[in-house]
């Protein structure tokens, strides 16, 4: 009995970490790390991934398990619900329409190694910056929408990850 237990339990751990595992964005270089972010009197935490061309924001639930992500690359920003496994063009997450900040993210994925040193988009506030391997880049910033409405956005925990074979 002991025996089935112990082996129910390790079931468990295995596929809790299985299921919190992130994978960043495929880059030659990138910085990933975890986030929380402030809109409208609600906080959403999760996991990040930059490049510089390609961005990854994980929404995670009160169990740590992913349940949103929202990707960017290129021009193109999207969501997807990781529950039904649907993109949607709107970002929605929680009935909080986040689409008017698509041009931001769009900035702050192509900027994100530049910004501190040099912001030209009055929508955006650097709060603070931190050094990451031989970066300088943002761990926390402001951005805000045509109505003056504000998300702010902290980076936490963030390395900088070389992959040599691309």
């Amino acid at each position: 009995m002991r025996l089935k237990i112990l082996f129910a339990v390790f079931l468990a751990v295995v596929s809790l970490y299985s299921c919190t595992t992130f994978q960043g964005v495929k880059s030659k270089e990138s910085i990933n790390g975890t986030f929380n972010a402030f809109y409208n009197q609600k906080a959403f935490e999760g996991f990040f991934s930059v490049s510089h061309n390609r961005l990854r924001l994980d929404i995670v639930n009160t169990f740590g398990f992913s349940v949103y992500g929202i990707y960017a690359q290129d021009n193109d920003v999207y969501l997807k619900d990781y529950q039904n496994g649907e993109t949607y063009s709107d970002i929605k997450i929680n009935n909080e329409n986040l689409s008017k900040y698509k041009p931001l993210i769009i900035y702050i994925m192509n900027n994100f190694y530049t910004i501190c040193k040099h912001n030209t988009n009055r929508n955006v506030f650097i709060l603070s910056c931190k050094s990451v391997g031989d970066k300088i880049v943002p761990n926390s910033i402001v951005l805000e929408d045509d109505n003056r409405r504000r998300l702010r956005i902290n980076f936490y925990k963030m390395t900088l990850k070389l992959n040599r074979g691309m």
